[in-house]
């Protein structure tokens, strides 16, 4: 069996990355794409960090590589004349929008980045099935690998440019060397887990919630005996810190200014609103960044994610808030998993709660521990706009389902493999169904992606991801022209797609100037976040939505609503 192995994760790298490329090739820009590899060309070509500070730009810059040496234009001359406040609030999405629409071919540019994402999703279901091999065996290895390609969540954001799958990646890879670690302390395994844990955050402020799960777990280890000391943990606590410091300054160029301009800073922390809404951090990255102990756009980068997270546009099964529920990850994630992962999971939370097979015991704890602690950061957060902001969770959810479906295979014997095999025939059901638009996947307790909309919105179904799919219904039906309300930074134009922007309409360079009444009778598209009004003031939320509840002519992608309209379904002011 072992033999297998080798021609099994070469199979599953065609295959990932074959699924991939079908998908993302399908697909215009979602709605951070063009900030993020703007920002990333940006810093590895120019050395120019300023064009979106709310994340560190290690996973950016590697997905602009494929684009170096290659006729490619990036003016930033604009960005030197604009206050720095502006550049860290608007800037990502409308140079980036210029970058990939205006100045140069938006495909031949996503497609090479998006080609580096999908390398993080090979690494990161390596990791799994090798994880899955270490601790249960080969068997449940086919399992991990299984789930893992069929899991919808990860799939979609492996096609994005976007750094959610490679934080997700480097924090399942800390965890996993730590586990090793646990068992044989050597130093490729140390070595392992302080680089995944700088890399994640390099690549996300989110990757910094591995400070609290690493030493939580290191501890819990210490108590048990095990091979780790205090002494060992505190030494190599302060040399990972000293990495990332140094880690750092390298990724920025060693240069605390964020551009060639050494008067040209971000004073996030001056910001009155921001100062009362984090007051703390206001205070620590005023007094990091006036001793210059890192760079400006990172120490200002951090505090402003963090004032980001405070209010925003938020929608859950019809109600509406800026400031989220304790409870939205927990809904988003049960309607947005699997039906066949959620019911693994159970199994495998029983099993470990039972400790069904000895393989379980001393190994619950890193699956649980980080499981648990980003579930219980997102929940206390008030940026309730996607699952996507807890996808690191999901491949600690897949080793946890793997424990479960070896506990019904050993438990139920003759049958269990036959379960475990429908289990995942179902999985395969379900993925198939959802597949190319996995971005949109929603499990049948929401009632499919077709029903997605009426329970959570932005990344969870409309990014903005289906102008292509639209351009490509309008050839096929004839449609010359249609009334156009669209959610997202890609251009419309760029697809050849001719519309009337109808009111409402988000996406740079569209003024409200440029929108006006649709022309009727004709054909009304309307981007799933505008048709519930979650952008748009209390007052305005109802436009639409005399159009919600009625049948679409086509559900492009399940986040676009096409309708043929005869007349007006507003009334006359």
């Amino acid at each position: 069996m072992k033999r297998a192995v080798g021609p099994a994760l070469v199979s599953f790298v065609l295959i990932y990355s074959v699924l991939a490329w079908v998908s993302y090739s399908t697909t215009s820009a979602t709605f951070d794409e063009p900030g993020h590899l703007a920002s990333g060309y940006a810093a590895l070509a120019k050395g120019d960090y300023r064009l979106d500070i709310s994340h560190p730009p290690l996973a950016r810059m590697l997905m602009a590589a494929p684009l170096l040496g290659a006729d490619i234009k990036l003016d930033t001359t604009a960005v030197d004349l604009t206050p720095p406040d502006r550049v860290a609030f608007n800037g990502p999405f409308e140079l980036g929008h210029r970058f990939l629409y205006s100045d140069n071919d938006a495909e031949r540019l996503l497609y090479r980045a998006r080609l580096v994402n999908v390398l993080f999703g090979v690494l990161l279901g390596i990791l799994v099935v090798t994880w899955a091999a270490e601790w249960l065996g080969l068997r449940a290895a086919a399992v991990a690998l299984a789930l893992y390609v069929l899991e919808p969540n990860i799939s979609a954001h492996t096609t994005l440019v976007t750094n959610d799958v490679a934080v997700s990646c480097l924090c399942f890879g800390a965890v996993y060397f730590l586990w090793r670690a646990s068992r044989r302390l050597k130093g490729p395994n140390v070595v392992g887990v302080a680089l995944c844990f700088v890399l994640a955050v390099l690549s996300k402020f989110s990757g910094l919630f591995l400070v609290p799960v690493l030493i939580v777990l290191g501890c819990f280890h210490v108590g048990r005996g095990r091979s780790f000391s205090l002494r060992g943990i505190a030494a190599a606590a302060v040399l990972t810190a000293l990495a990332l410091w140094l880690a750092v300054w390298a990724v920025y160029g060693f240069r605390y200014a964020p551009s060639h301009d050494p008067a040209w800073l971000f004073r996030v922390h001056d910001d009155v609103d921001v100062r009362q809404e984090v007051a703390t951090s206001s205070m620590v990255a005023s007094w990091i960044d006036a001793h210059r102990l890192l760079p400006n756009a990172f120490t200002e980068g951090f505090l402003h994610a963090e004032s980001l997270a405070q209010q925003r546009p938020a929608f859950l099964a019809g109600s509406y808030s800026t400031t989220g529920w304790w409870y939205y990850f927990p809904v988003a994630f049960a309607l947005k998993t699997p039906v066949a992962l959620l019911a693994l999971l159970v199994a495998g939370i029983v099993a470990c709660v039972r400790r069904v097979h000895p393989l379980v015991i001393g190994s619950r704890a890193f699956l649980a521990v980080p499981a648990l602690a980003l579930f219980a950061i997102a929940m206390t957060s008030s940026l309730n706009i996607g699952v996507r902001h807890v996808l690191p969770v999901y491949p600690f959810v897949i080793m946890i389902a793997v424990a479960g479906a070896e506990s019904v295979r050993r438990g139920l014997r003759a049958r269990g493999a036959l379960v475990v095999s429908v289990v995942l025939v179902v999985a395969t059901a379900e993925y198939a169904l959802a597949y190319p638009n996995t971005l949109a996947f929603f499990n049948a307790f929401a009632g499919g992606g077709r029903n997605g909309f009426r329970y959570l919105a932005d990344s969870n179904v409309d990014w903005g991801q289906d102008l292509k799919p639209l351009k490509k219904w309008m050839d096929a039906n004839g449609v010359q022209h249609i009334n156009l309300a669209y959610f997202g930074t890609a251009a419309p134009k760029y697809y050849g797609i001719d519309c009337t922007y109808l009111w409402g309409t988000i996406t740079p360079g569209v003024t409200p100037e440029m929108q006006g009444a649709p022309r009727l009778p004709g054909y009304v598209a309307i981007s799933v976040n505008l048709l519930n009004g979650v952008p748009f003031s209390a007052d305005q939320r109802d436009f639409y939505k005399p159009l919600r509840d009625q049948e679409p002519v086509a559900d492009i992608g399940h986040s676009i609503r096409v309708y043929h309209v005869e007349q007006p379904w507003w009334s006359p002011r």
